[in-house]
């Protein structure tokens, strides 16, 4: 692996609420941080810790540089958020990152993946730059033109 995965703990990692600025809220719609979009998550009635959600800090050299949510639900891999910390944004951290997931899934998660999906924004060009990088393809565009779905298969 290219990189060091940590369960998320919402309380030894606040920082994570600061990489949350005005843009990445704009991408993410996370108005009320990350730790809520965890804990809501995380506390829906089917949802089982390490087994069909995730939530991982990815560290380089020690040093924390993204996070990222999946989830699991029939046999396919949700890439739900992903956020780089802003000073770690444009120099290829996150497609490195998902590219990384992608190919450690079994050491990472417990769980290989052969399938995954994204919803990114048509306005996200750089998570679309990303995730394309990293393998996925454009699935299809909502029919509203909000959102643009991403396929990954193995």
């Amino acid at each position: 692996m290219k990189f060091c995965w940590t369960d998320y703990d919402p309380v030894k990692m606040k920082f994570v609420e600061k990489w949350l600025d005005k843009k990445a809220v704009r991408f993410t719609g996370m108005d009320d941080g990350w730790e809520d979009f965890y804990e809501y998550w995380k506390n829906k009635k089917d949802t089982v810790l390490n087994q069909n959600y995730w939530c991982k800090i990815v560290s380089e050299n020690e040093v924390p540089f993204g996070i990222v949510a999946i989830s699991f639900h029939a046999d396919s891999f949700l890439i739900m958020e992903m956020l780089i910390a802003p000073k770690m944004r444009n120099k290829g951290k996150g497609t490195l990152l998902i590219k990384d997931l992608l190919e450690n899934s079994g050491q990472i998660l417990g769980k290989a993946i052969h399938k995954a999906e994204a919803v990114i924004y048509p306005s996200n060009k750089a998570s679309q730059k990303c995730f394309e990088k990293a393998g996925f393809a454009i699935k299809q565009v909502h029919d509203d033109g909000d959102a643009i779905d991403y396929i990954f298969n193995k």
